[in-house]
């Protein structure tokens, strides 16, 4: 992969990582918006995770299918939108759909993996997945600290932040980041195999 993408890429992960890191330690707060309970956090929880579970290995296959750079672009777009669901959020109902689309277009690491997979050799390929591990956990280091900084202002203002970071990011996608899979070497998965 050429040195100015790898550098695209570790900055799109760490601001989609940036963003995650802002929302996910003010869950709570923002359930406790609309029903109390620590049970209901535990679930909801849950409930993103199982979305990401179940979807993560479709959007794999229709990576396979139509390229890298649109499933991530599509990710970083939903991440967009639910933050800011999340953040106008007053009801369940909503806080439910909110996560429920975090949870669907949460695979946005994944896709970036397999971008470094097909774009680098097999002995540049360590260096570049441990680039985007070193973007993973650098975002999920600031994340936190910036989301409980705005939370002094307003409970909306991290969720809103997050989500002009995703939209951000998804724009300086479609601007620079470019495609890993050629047509050529792209494999039609029925959606049906792709399930876990």
């Amino acid at each position: 992969m050429k040195r100015n993408a790898l550098a695209i890429l570790f900055l799109a992960v760490f601001v989609d990582l940036v963003g995650y890191g802002m929302i996910v330690p003010l869950l709570p707060f923002y359930v406790q918006r609309v029903a109390p309970g620590a049970t209901l956090v535990g679930i909801l929880s849950g409930f993103y995770a199982m979305a990401q579970f179940l979807v993560g290995p479709m959007l794999g296959s229709l990576s396979d299918r139509f390229g890298r750079r649109p499933v991530l672009i599509a990710c970083l777009s939903g991440t967009s939108l639910a933050y800011l669901l999340l953040a106008i959020a007053d009801s369940l109902p909503l806080l439910v759909l909110a996560l429920l689309i975090d949870g669907i277009t949460g695979g946005n690491l994944s896709i970036a993996q397999a971008l470094i997979a097909d774009s680098t050799t097999p002995d540049r390929r360590a260096r570049g997945l441990g680039l985007i591990g070193a973007a993973f956990g650098l975002g999920l280091m600031v994340g936190p600290v910036i989301g409980g900084m705005l939370s002094l202002t307003n409970l909306s203002a991290p969720a809103l932040v997050a989500s002009a970071l995703a939209f951000a990011n998804t724009l300086f996608a479609l601007a620079a980041l470019p495609e890993s899979l050629p047509p050529e070497r792209r494999r039609l998965i029925p959606l049906d195999n792709a399930k876990p």
